[in-house]
């Protein structure tokens, strides 16, 4: 069922150095959950990099975490939205912290669930014209943009109490692919990751 109260909603957070360089992530609804696109800024420039892969084959388990409502709040001089979904028996709750200080937004994303999932991601779409090809080492992948001077990182952070995630990349996009630990159901599964600059 389509939740129409949030229809034509959206929300934003950014991330943002004082050259006018960073991130932008806009929380846009689709259809029956909110979907994000993770753009580049510069000055007054806005380049899309990533979309959010929604929905899938399997609607109890989509391609990326069904989240349904969305707010955001002001902390200090840092940005974080928080959402929260639901999908067959799961529940879902993201934050995304957008921090200038480093240019990074960091997404933390759990999931309690009642019975083994078929795939639980975080999947993204290359928007970039001409894609290029990610360089990987062991806990980041990241793409030299050369057209406007900069490389985006993709990084994992490490659970002591969870499995490391997987992060498949190619120049159509990246997965961030939970892994489930061998403790007994229903229990909670939580994978996180950060957007950045780096140097090229």
């Amino acid at each position: 069922m389509t939740d129409n109260t949030n229809i034509g909603k959206s929300h934003s957070i950014e991330a943002i150095n004082k050259d006018g360089v960073g991130l932008f992530v806009g929380f846009t609804w689709h259809k029956d959950r909110f979907g994000h696109v993770i753009s580049l800024v510069q000055g007054e420039e806005l380049t899309p990099l990533f979309v959010s892969i929604e929905g899938g084959f399997d609607p109890e388990w989509p391609t990326s975490p069904p989240l349904q409502d969305a707010s955001v709040e002001q902390r200090g001089d840092r940005q974080m939205a928080l959402l929260v979904g639901q999908a067959g028996d799961s529940h879902w709750s993201v934050s995304a912290d957008a921090d200038p200080s480093d240019v990074s937004v960091t997404f933390d994303i759990a999931c309690r669930m009642k019975d083994h999932p078929s795939a639980i991601c975080s999947r993204y779409a290359c928007l970039l014209e001409d894609k290029p090809l990610p360089d990987f080492d062991r806990d980041k992948i990241w793409w030299k943009y050369q057209v406007k001077g900069v490389c985006i990182a993709v990084e994992r952070v490490l659970y002591d109490q969870f499995p490391p995630t997987e992060m498949p990349a190619t120049e159509q996009g990246f997965e961030v692919n939970a892994c489930v630990d061998q403790e007994p159901f229903p229990k909670t599964i939580q994978w996180s990751y950060r957007v950045f600059l780096c140097d090229n």
